[in-house]
């Protein structure tokens, strides 16, 4: 019997299965046939949350500033002090997670797909495609769409966000200057990315749900947009992200990281680096859990409480500010454009921390004529 069953072979999965197969065995199951594919992010990250991996994966460039374009043609131009972030490549990062968990002691079985466990009073029996293997503890890391996290019951996230996102080739004007857009017209409820790296450019967008149209419609007006012919793109990736959290991130033997526990900024969408600071976490409950085998929900449950007082006010307030921006219209977008396009927002905004952007929110609404402009918008969101 293993002492850890991992399912999910991405980086929730292969960052947790790195720290516990140092000291037990762990097994990680992933229904695909290898690390890193299909790609389903951008790869958007600060050299810090890059650091907190302990593998070096490509860079493919450094990002020092954005425009955000407002849907009545209004732009803010944000230059950042430094690399704000770094494009990287996202398969070559799993690769060398999957490498490092390898390396550490875990067994990654590819080509092996979840399809359901039973909790007893000592074991998890995880059954596969492959058939059934038996285990002290089960590890869920499978995604947006987390059977694991299913298996808790009534465990859904508040609610997803559809994304979609292409590599074209486009020498951009400026190589390290990133384009963001918002509003109806491209992202409904979220915000698009032009990302120059070389000669291509990363494009992609999130739709929240119900907008009359799909992801793959919007993309076609963003690379119209962006001055890329359809011809000139040459991989297209896509997926779903969960926001707002869910209701459990533990059970009976069972706990969650990643995109199954929902773990997810708000804002951002980004999942990588909540997964680097929930990981030592779980790995620290789940060692100690082990070693005195107790594995019930009722010690698990320090777990959510450990990563919550780590990332959880952020989360927080970062859904409570994505409230308060789908409800504004093109119109309202336009006004809060109105009223921070002067110099000390834009100072405010280029100070932004990727891994936490809800920060800028406090200094921004300190500034009463800004405030008083906003209160409004803030409290129909609240409402």
């Amino acid at each position: 019997m293993h002492d850890a069953v991992v399912v999910g072979g991405g980086p929730a999965g292969t960052v947790t299965a790195g720290l516990l197969a140092k000291d037990h065995d762990v097994v990680v199951i992933e229904e695909h046939a290898s690390s890193g594919l299909p790609m389903q992010c951008a790869g958007l990250l600060t050299k810090n949350a890059v650091g907190l991996f302990g593998v070096r994966p490509d860079i493919l460039s450094e990002i020092t500033g954005a425009d955000v374009i407002f849907p009545g043609g209004g732009k803010l131009e944000l230059r950042f002090k430094g690399a704000a972030a770094v494009l990287i490549d996202r398969t070559d990062l799993d690769r060398k997670l999957a490498h490092n968990a390898e390396d550490s002691g875990a067994d990654i079985r590819y080509g092996v797909k979840y399809r359901g466990s039973r909790v007893s009073e000592d074991r998890v029996s995880v059954s596969t495609n492959e058939g059934e293997t038996e285990s002290r503890l089960l590890v869920g890391a499978d995604g947006h769409s987390s059977k694991v996290a299913a298996s808790l019951g009534g465990n859904l996230p508040r609610e997803y966000v559809y994304g979609i996102g292409a590599d074209a080739k486009l020498r951009s004007e400026h190589s390290d200057i990133m384009t963001l857009r918002i509003g109806s017209e491209f992202a409904p409820g979220f915000f698009s990315w032009e990302i120059p790296f070389g000669d291509m450019v990363r494009v992609g967008l999130c739709v929240k749900e119900g907008t009359g149209s799909t992801p793959n419609e919007f993309l076609k007006r963003l690379l119209k947009a962006s001055g890329i012919d359809g011809k000139d793109v040459e991989t297209k990736y896509s997926g779903k992200i969960p926001l707002g959290g869910r209701q459990r991130s533990y059970g009976e033997r069972t706990l969650l990281i990643g995109d199954a526990a929902g773990q997810v900024k708000p804002v951002s969408g980004g999942g990588l680096y909540p997964i680097c600071k929930a990981a030592p976490i779980l790995a620290r409950t789940a060692k100690e859990g082990l070693l005195n085998d107790d594995i019930s929900a009722k010690y698990l449950s320090g777990y959510e409480k450990g990563w919550k007082k780590e990332i959880g006010k952020e989360l927080s307030r970062g859904y409570r500010i994505r409230k308060i921006f789908t409800k504004l219209s093109d119109k309202d977008l336009d006004k809060v454009f109105g009223a921070i396009d002067r110099n000390n927002m834009r100072s405010i905004l280029s100070d932004i921390d990727i891994d936490d952007p809800s920060g800028v929110a406090v200094p921004m609404l300190r500034d009463p004529r800004v405030g008083l402009r906003l209160l409004p918008f803030i409290i129909r969101g609240i409402l």
